[in-house]
C-alpha cells in the first residue's frame, strides 16, 4: 500500500471534453470529425469554434480558431451547435465520482479537475492502481475517457496529464520530476506564453533541461519575480498548495452496474448498500443534509433526478435509505424497470449541515 510520505496530486483532464459528450449522447457520430461552435454557413460564417473532435484535428483544426478557418480544412466536419448548459450537466457527472476519491477536489475547469489524495492513496498498492481506479470509474460510469497525471505537486501533476493524450496515465515519481520535465519546451510550462517563451529562447533556453542550467539570476532577468518559481519548477520542486474554492456543497454516492438492474428487489438492495456507504462517509466528517436527490440511468443512458427537501438534516443509513426509495417508487414502476432497466444509481445529499467543534449531529 501507498504511504504518504510524499503528496500525492492527481490532475485530470477530460479528453475532447465537448465532442465527446456530442458522441455520447449521439453515438452515429463516432469516428467522425466532430466541431462544436458557430454555423459555418458553407464556409462564410462568423465566430470560432469551441472544440474539435480529434478525428477533426487531424486536418488541423482547432479550439478557438475562425469557424471558416476550421470549415475550409475540413468541410465534411459535422458542425455542431454549442451546448452549454449540457456540457455543465456531464462536467458535475465528472466531478461527483472525482470527489468520491477525495474530498480536496478543486474544479480547474468545466473539463478538468486537480485532486490531492495524500490521505487517500493509502487504499491502493501504487499511483498506476489508484489512477486506473479513477479512469476506469470514469469510464464506466459516463463512458467518457479521461488522461491523467499524478506527480507530488499540481503544476508537474498537469503537464504529466497532458503527455499521453487520449486516455493517457503518466506519473512522475517522486525524485523522477527534473528527469521527467528535462526534454520538454519552455513552452510547456503552464504560465509561459510567447512573449515569456521569445524572452527565454533569445538567451538559449528552449528546453527545460536548459532551464535547469541556467543561473537563477538570469531567469530573474528574463521573467522578472517569476523566474525564481521557474527556476525551482524545472528542478522539480513544486510545492504550491491545492487552493480549494468554496465549501462542498453535496455528498453523494452512486454505482454502475455491470449487470442492469431490472426488479424492484435488486433497486432495493442497490440503493440500501449506497445509503449505507454515503451514511458512513456523511459520519466521519460529522455532516447532515436537508436536500436528498435520487439519481437512476436507464441502460439506454437516460438519466432521471428527482428531489426531495426533508424538514430536519439526516445522514444516517436507514433515513437515507428511505426517503430515496420512496423517491423510487413514486418515479419508476415496476414495468418501467422491466423494460428499461438501471445501469446506475445514486444519492446526493446538499443543503449540508456540518457540525462546529464537539458538536453531535442528529442521527436520524
Amino acid at each position: 500500500m501507498l504511504a504518504a510520505a510524499f503528496r500525492t496530486i492527481v490532475h485530470v483532464d477530460m479528453d475532447a471534453f465537448f465532442t465527446s459528450v456530442e458522441i455520447r449522447d449521439q453515438p452515429a457520430l463516432k469516428g467522425k470529425p466532430i466541431v462544436v461552435g458557430a454555423d459555418p454557413k458553407g464556409g462564410s460564417g462568423r465566430g470560432v469554434i469551441s472544440a474539435a473532435s480529434y478525428e477533426a484535428r487531424k486536418f488541423g483544426v482547432k479550439s478557438a480558431q475562425p469557424v471558416s478557418t476550421a470549415y475550409k480544412l475540413c468541410p465534411e466536419a459535422i458542425f455542431l451547435p454549442h451546448r452549454i448548459e449540457r456540457y455543465r450537466e456531464v462536467s458535475n457527472e465528472v466531478m461527483e465520482i472525482l470527489g468520491s476519491f477525495s474530498e480536496l477536489l478543486l474544479r480547474a475547469s468545466i473539463d478538468e479537475a486537480v485532486l490531492d489524495c495524500t490521505d487517500n492513496a493509502g487504499g491502493f498498492k501504487s499511483w498506476k492502481h489508484l489512477g486506473q481506479a479513477i479512469k476506469n470509474k470514469v469510464l464506466q460510469e459516463t463512458t467518457l475517457t479521461c488522461s491523467l497525471g499524478i506527480a507530488t505537486g499540481t503544476t508537474i501533476a498537469k503537464m504529466a496529464s497532458e503527455f499521453k493524450k487520449p486516455d493517457g496515465l503518466t506519473l512522475v515519481l517522486p525524485g523522477r520530476e527534473a528527469e521527467f520535465l528535462a526534454p520538454m519546451p519552455v513552452e510547456t510550462i503552464p504560465g509561459i506564453g510567447p512573449r515569456a517563451r521569445e524572452s527565454l529562447h533569445r538567451l538559449g533556453l528552449r528546453t527545460i533541461a536548459d532551464l535547469q542550467k541556467a543561473e537563477p539570476l538570469v531567469l530573474a532577468t528574463a521573467l522578472g519575480s517569476w523566474g525564481k518559481r521557474i527556476y525551482y519548477l524545472a528542478h522539480g520542486s513544486d510545492d504550491n498548495e491545492l487552493v480549494l474554492g468554496e465549501a462542498r456543497k453535496s455528498f453523494g454516492e452512486e454505482r454502475t452496474y455491470e449487470t442492469d438492474l431490472d426488479t424492484l428487489e435488486a433497486a432495493e438492495t442497490a440503493l440500501r448498500e449506497i445509503a449505507d456507504d454515503l451514511a458512513l462517509r456523511m459520519s466521519r466528517k460529522n455532516i447532515s443534509g436537508r436536500t436528498l436527490t435520487l439519481k437512476a440511468r436507464a441502460a439506454d443512458f437516460q438519466t432521471i433526478t428527482r428531489s426531495r427537501t426533508l424538514p430536519i438534516p439526516v445522514r444516517s443509513g436507514p433515513a437515507l435509505f428511505e426517503h430515496a426509495w420512496e423517491l423510487f417508487q413514486q418515479h419508476i414502476r415496476p414495468e418501467k424497470l422491466k423494460n428499461e432497466k438501471i445501469r446506475l444509481l445514486g444519492i446526493q445529499m446538499s443543503k449540508l449541515y456540518a457540525a462546529k467543534p464537539g458538536e453531535q449531529l442528529w442521527l436520524f
